[in-house]
């Protein structure tokens, strides 16, 4: 069913609604990150108790892309989601009633499901309520600018609500009665999706690809907390990367996810999903180790690091509005390839041996990685210049970029943390100067990820220019002709 069908308020409720959702996830991610200082002085964890909260959140997220896309083409996206929403609400109640650090961690498990679920599901439930063409396109690029922007834009109301309430509690409470109320809303606002014929037969496959998208993710952060060369870091992280589009050589079989077939017959959208991945990675990252960098190094109060992390938003924005018209104008694989360089600029700014972390100094930095990263939110552009890309399997890359990405940065940190042990200078003095060193190996590492990013663009996307507004004669709504951009056109 589709929004022609019931009238445009039904669309635009639905993207509403499911840019709350997406939001819903980014606050999950923002707030814990903003408020680990709060909870482990109230839940008296360890660094690497901390740690583990991350990293098993970021292992979830990254491995369940593609079986929550699998599992909605057979039973509907709109109960997947559903399921979603409950599941977050559960794992967001668990913790307020507990101060057990097991249940913690669960709780981070189960939340990092819940997001995998809820983040899959959305686009596919916006073809549900848009017909094919421009309300679709307009209603993705919405979509994916909101995902682009809302993890800079929701960091300043986080650091509010806990500088207000001052006990992690409240934000968990704050979290379950939003997931509660999306999950009274969805039947209103969206459509149910017709289970794909023989997509049952596809699921199991698809869970197969948990298996190593998981692995990855865990040992991106297992090596990060080993003390290994940054060197080696970076060239596990390229690789890790690329590891999905390498699992495509599988996709001669019938019963291996499309995704995963599709970056084995596809070079271009090889190129658009492995560059989403870097990107999101670098991007994950980035914000992730900013926010402990300006309150360790910079001596910034929480709400301060929400304020200076809002030059983000600016930076997608402009990236919105310029790299459309650069694409059709050069060319995809140039604009891709010239934003990703841009990244880079931001992040070896960071990475310099005199970096500073302080409010002013990371502005422009922070400005630079949000442009070049606003390729995040251009999944209809990726597909009229015929890369071939599909929106919501550029969401499954995105997806697993920023999962494996938080566990990279992750482990580098603790490897610093680590190595504040056992010092003989002033503690204080030795803490941060060896904090420093790693926060600016993490972003050498994303260094190395956007300029990655940026010769895969050069190397597999297509080079022509490609009209920003409407989609080509031969496209369904975004989608390759012959792949309708329905929510079951990812499957063979």
């Amino acid at each position: 069913m589709h929004g022609g069908e019931s009238g445009p308020w039904r669309g635009a409720l639905a993207v509403v609604l499911l840019a709350v959702a997406q939001i819903l996830v980014v606050f999950d991610t923002a707030v814990f990150a903003v408020g680990l200082p709060l909870i482990q002085a109230h839940r008296h964890l360890s660094f690497s108790g901390l740690t583990w909260l991350l990293s098993v959140y970021s292992v979830c997220f990254a491995a369940l892309p593609v079986l929550a896309g699998a599992l909605g083409r057979a039973f509907g996206h709109r109960r997947v989601l559903m399921g979603g929403f409950a599941l977050s609400s559960l794992a967001a109640a668990a913790p307020a009633l507990s101060l057990s650090a097991s249940v913690l961690l669960a709780s981070r498990a189960v939340q990092g499901v819940a997001a995998a679920v809820i983040t899959a599901g959305a686009l596919a439930l916006i073809d549900a309520t848009h017909p094919a063409g421009r309300d679709r396109d307009r209603a993705l690029n919405v979509h994916f600018a909101v995902v682009a922007c809302a993890t800079p834009a929701v960091l300043l109301p986080c650091t509010m609500l806990l500088d207000s309430v001052r006990t992690e509690d409240t934000v968990f409470w704050v979290q379950a009665v939003a997931g509660g109320v999306l999950l009274l809303l969805t039947p209103v606002a969206l459509a149910e999706t017709a289970p794909v014929p023989g997509a049952r037969t596809r699921v199991a496959g698809a869970a197969l690809a948990v298996v190593p998208l998981g692995f990855l993710a865990w040992f991106a952060d297992r090596l990060g907390d080993k003390s290994v060369s940054v060197t080696t870091v970076m060239a596990i992280a390229v690789g890790a990367a690329l590891v999905p589009s390498v699992l495509g050589w599988l996709g001669r079989g019938e019963r291996v996810p499309a995704l995963l077939a599709r970056l084995y017959r596809e070079r271009s959208a090889f190129g658009a999903y492995t560059v989403v991945a870097l990107l999101a990675a670098g991007l994950a990252g980035a914000v992730l180790v900013l926010t402990i960098a300006l309150q360790l190094l910079g001596g910034l109060s929480p709400m301060q690091v929400g304020w200076a992390l809002l030059s983000a938003v600016a930076g997608v924005v402009l990236g919105c509005l310029v790299l459309p018209v650069l694409a059709a104008r050069v060319g995809l694989a140039g604009t891709v390839a010239g934003a990703c360089v841009v990244a880079a600029a931001g992040f070896v700014l960071l990475s310099l041996p005199g970096a500073s972390y302080r409010f002013a100094d990371v502005l422009l930095p922070l400005l630079l990685i949000a442009f070049g990263c606003g390729v995040l939110a251009l999944p209809a552009g990726f597909a009229r210049s015929g890369s071939g890309a599909l929106p919501q399997e550029l969401n499954s890359s995105r997806q697993f970029g920023a999962g494996l990405g938080a566990s990279l940065f992750v482990g580098v940190i603790a490897v610093a943390q680590q190595r504040t042990t056992g010092t003989s200078l002033p503690v204080l003095k030795a803490y941060k100067a060896i904090m420093a060193g790693g926060i600016r190996d993490c972003f050498a590492l994303g260094t190395a990820l956007c300029l990655t990013a940026a010769l895969v663009a050069l190397v597999a996307l297509p080079r022509h220019g490609g009209r920003t507004t409407g989609p080509e004669p031969d496209l369904s709504g975004g989608a390759p002709a012959g792949t309708a951009g329905s929510p079951g056109s990812s499957a063979r």
